[in-house]
């Protein structure tokens, strides 16, 4: 099967980035932003064309993160060689009038680090059904805590696949 989705999600990535930062920058509310691209991108679109939202917010004072998901794959913090997955399921922007949020709230510890992919990462593996399972269990594996190795070790993997 020939992927070509790749382009197409990457233009409306870029779009709903340069908006989603353009109402940030002029103060509106994160969930009222969301909904007003959730209605752009239904209303202006002539094909199927939506964009999933992934957002997270971290305060750097307090260490609380707060994740806005919205048709997104999941994400995962890795503590050492334990991984939790927080995802949610929900239609990406642009599919249903009204958008459905889902909003996670977590207080990150010391040395656990947040790992965010795109759905082309977790696709790519056509071995398991559970992709957020084999992600986790790369990342259980994965011994170092340099972020850009991990990344790296992520990306081969998926080449590979």
């Amino acid at each position: 099967m020939e992927w070509d989705h790749g382009p197409r999600a990457k233009k409306s990535s870029s779009t709903v980035i340069k908006m989603l930062e353009r109402l940030l920058k002029t103060g509106f509310d994160k969930d009222v932003s969301i909904g007003l691209i959730n209605s752009s991108v239904n209303l202006n679109s002539n094909e199927e064309t939506y964009a999933t939202i992934d957002i997270s917010v971290f305060n750097r004072n307090t260490g609380n993160i707060e994740f806005v998901k919205n048709g997104a794959c999941p994400t995962f913090i890795k503590s050492k060689n334990k991984v939790e997955v927080i995802k949610a399921i929900s239609l990406p922007a642009g599919i249903v009038d009204k958008i459905d949020l889902v909003v996670y709230d977590k207080d990150l510890k010391g040395g656990e680090i947040v790992v965010m992919c795109s759905d082309g990462i977790l696709e790519s593996n056509k071995e398991y059904i559970s992709k957020d399972l084999w992600m986790q269990e790369i990342l259980e594996e994965i011994e170092t805590d340099d972020a850009q190795r991990m990344a790296d070790l992520i990306l081969k993997e998926a080449i590979d696949n």
